[in-house]
């Protein structure tokens, strides 16, 4: 099927994207959460994403440890257990050390959104400029470098105002989960058109969108900001009003 493979390994990634997947009751309403809820409850959305990161990302990782793999076994029921009791050991040392950890992790939020975004966009870019200059060749340092620069953009904006920085990374977050699962959705009606997302045991073995795909992604995810953003937008003009009315 002609389409965007990554020209760059995102299998990394495919983990956190397979549990966005499986565990769908828990990672929808959670990014429903922080696509419209980081005005509210500014400390418990760091909690929320430390969750994230304790289930998508943490809990792969213990879960080959051979004396977790064990108790485990094949239960799915013990499964969900202890990826729900990481999400929420992560989400707690993320609370306890909210302070310390802010501008650190704006800096790995920011870090992590430019490797995806590269990870998912730069190949239609990359082919773009193969059809001008056949021989051109990405260095081997371009994916870091942007995703660096995202790191230091969102490392800086939360120095300089910690809430408007929980509320981008968590409106961010909230649209990328949600344009993910989407896409996933409707690539199950539309595989010619979309693309291929397939699971085996609970995991993502082949993840490829086509250019129209890839394009539904990305205007999924501009669509889902603009949501985001515009209900923030209309809760601090009401906040604002109840402070001088």
């Amino acid at each position: 099927m002609p389409g965007i493979e990554s020209a760059a390994d995102i299998s990394q990634l495919y983990p956190l994207l397979s549990q966005i997947i499986v565990h769908w009751y828990i990672s929808i309403p959670v990014a429903i959460a922080l696509l419209f809820a980081s005005n509210f409850f500014p400390k418990i959305i760091i909690s929320v994403v430390g969750f994230i990161i304790g289930i998508g990302m943490v809990f792969p990782m213990i879960s080959n440890i051979e004396y977790i793999r064990n108790i485990i076994g094949d239960s799915a029921n013990a499964n969900l257990v202890f990826a729900i009791i990481t999400g929420l050991v992560i989400a707690g040392v993320v609370y306890a050390l909210f302070k310390f950890l802010f501008f650190v992790g704006g800096l790995l939020s920011g870090f992590f959104i430019g490797a995806w975004v590269y990870n998912l966009i730069y190949p239609a870019i990359e082919s773009f400029i193969i059809q001008q200059y056949a021989s051109y060749q990405a260095p081997s340092w371009l994916m870091f470098a942007v995703a660096g620069a995202f790191g230091v953009l969102i490392g800086i904006l939360a120095l300089i105002s910690q809430e408007s920085t929980i509320s981008f990374i968590s409106i961010i977050s909230g649209s990328m989960i949600l344009s993910f699962f989407t896409s996933y959705w409707l690539i199950q009606f539309l595989p010619d058109a979309l693309g291929r997302i397939e699971l085996q045991a609970d995991q993502i073995s082949t993840l490829q969108y086509t250019n129209i795909g890839l394009l539904v992604f990305v205007i999924l995810i501009i669509v889902f900001c603009g949501l985001g953003f515009y209900s923030g937008r209309r809760f601090a003009r009401g906040r604002d009003y109840k402070v001088f009315s």
